[in-house]
């Protein structure tokens, strides 16, 4: 009987634990993809969208990462990808799809040979270069 009560009282502390938990994720207390993202509904299936988050628009990460977006504009442009940037605490990059999915989400800047490969293996893309 006294076993019985243990499990009982280790259960119940356990699904508080479990439910507190939950709550700080739904609340957004643990740090995922999508956490800070804008609003990108306007870009959904239209629109690849880099979210770039920074400190300061001076940061080197920042300007690291522009420089060489700057030198890429065509293929930025093939893939339909648009650039948001947004004030941050701290540098972070992005990619969501077009159907709104992060893809990428790294705290460093993104090379670009790196980030069109990761485009271009993606279903949606190949269909776009197949002409589907």
């Amino acid at each position: 009987m006294r076993n019985m009560e243990q499990m009982k009282t280790m259960l119940t502390l356990s699904c508080a634990g479990l439910t507190a938990y939950l709550g700080q994720g739904c609340a957004g207390g643990l740090s995922s993809p999508e956490a800070g993202l804008p609003n990108l509904a306007v870009h959904q299936w239209r629109h690849r969208v880099l979210v770039i988050d920074t400190p300061t628009q001076q940061s080197s990460e920042y300007l690291r990462q522009s420089a060489a977006l700057e030198a890429a504009t065509a293929g930025l442009r093939e893939r339909d990808i648009q650039i948001v940037t947004q004030s941050a605490k701290v540098f972070r990059v992005r990619l969501v799809g077009k159907d709104g999915g992060v893809k990428l989400d790294r705290g460093a800047p993104v090379d670009v040979p790196t980030l069109f490969a990761l485009i271009d293996a993606m279903p949606m893309r190949r269909a776009e270069i197949s002409g589907r």
